[in-house]
């Protein structure tokens, strides 16, 4: 969504084979005593026919139908107005009209015809929105369009069109409801033709105290932390103008912890984030992302910040208790996903030391 006044309006809407450091770290490491941090990344493999046309049951809004388009934001991306000044303290402290994106952004120029992706009856029609709804079941809203339908009217596939993209929009946004619920348009099964051969990327593993506090070292965890993964993703199309080169969403992350260097798993793959088909069950966007994540040209005070590419901070654990670890050096490993199936991961090495007298030497 790119207009201020559809974020307030709040619409409930790398890579190389992981280097062990292992030579690094002295024997007194291994004991638990000093640990090297390591930032290191491991690209996955990827399913072969990710960069194939997943099974869709519906076409594009704009012409032409049976062609992809760009899509410049996710499902699931962060949605957010801060009200505090553009600083350090505004972007984790002050408050925010934020909110997942309930559906995707579909690049056109304005203008362009925007028409019905399912047949069915217009339910709501509003100076700059559609809804129509398909069987009872499944309905569909059009976002930033100059409507040129009624409440009632009967409307085609593909046929019918719904209005056209308001000026200085750029996009028609998508929204997919099954049963009243936000549905991610962009897994199998939904809109298509969409191949997706780009690959979600983490880029750091950080851990904090609580969701705006400081990060903490590495090398000296206890207690319970927060553990914070920065990912992103391409789109799968490259997107024409000033929303050129800026990030998506991944649509999923994991994260497993293993011991450091033997590689034996301590926690096995656990799913922090999955919003591949639906959203989280709350709407609440803090309880996934991590303070200092934004959108894209995100807006702070009264001003929008262009050009300026989203930050992305997810929260693998929201209270990782370390005493469930005995003391010594691990190695966290997170992963990002798309819904085509595209992955890498990158792992961090930590060192957890609850014991009183650590620091006593």
């Amino acid at each position: 969504m790119a207009t201020n006044s559809h974020l307030q309006r709040g619409v409930q809407r790398r890579m190389a084979t992981m280097f062990l450091l292992a030579a690094a770290i002295g024997g007194g490491a291994l004991a638990g005593r000093t640990a090297l941090p390591a930032q290191t990344s491991t690209a996955a493999s990827t399913p072969q026919n990710s960069s194939a046309a997943q099974p869709s049951s519906y076409g594009w809004p704009v012409k032409p139908f049976d062609r992809q388009h760009p899509v410049r934001g996710s499902f699931a991306d962060p949605r957010s107005i801060f009200r505090g000044n553009p600083t350090v303290a505004g972007l984790m402290t002050s408050r925010c009209a934020c909110s997942y994106h309930q559906g995707i952004d579909i690049s056109a120029a304005d203008r362009t015809d925007v028409y019905a992706v399912r047949s069915g009856v217009v339910r709501i029609v509003t100076p700059d929105w559609v809804e129509v709804d398909s069987d009872g079941r499944t309905a569909f809203q059009y976002w930033h369009i100059r409507s040129a339908v009624k409440v009632g009217d009967h409307v085609q596939a593909r046929q019918t069109v719904l209005g056209q993209i308001l000026h200085a929009s750029g996009h028609v946004h998508l929204t997919e409801l099954q049963n009243g619920k936000p549905t991610n348009p962009l897994a199998p099964g939904h809109i298509g033709p969409y191949a997706d051969s780009t690959t979600p990327r983490v880029n750091t593993i950080t851990f904090r105290l609580r969701d705006a506090g400081p990060d903490l070292l590495p090398e000296y965890l206890h207690g319970t932390i927060e553990i914070v993964a920065a990912a992103a993703d391409t789109p799968a199309v490259p997107v024409p103008g000033k929303w050129n080169g800026l990030p998506v969403t991944p649509s999923k992350l994991t994260y497993h912890v293993e011991s450091f260097p033997d590689e034996q798993m301590v926690i096995p793959e656990t799913t922090s984030i999955d919003v591949s088909r639906n959203l989280p069950a709350t709407s609440d966007m803090w309880h996934t992302y991590a303070r200092g994540t934004r959108m894209n040209m995100v807006q702070m005070g009264t001003h929008r910040y262009w050009y300026q590419p989203g930050v992305y901070l997810f929260k693998l654990s929201l209270g990782f208790d370390t005493r469930q670890l005995k003391d010594g050096v691990y190695s966290i490993t997170a992963t990002a996903w798309d819904t085509a199936g595209n992955h890498s991961s990158t792992t961090q090495v930590i060192n957890v030391h609850n014991r009183e007298t650590w620091l006593k030497g």
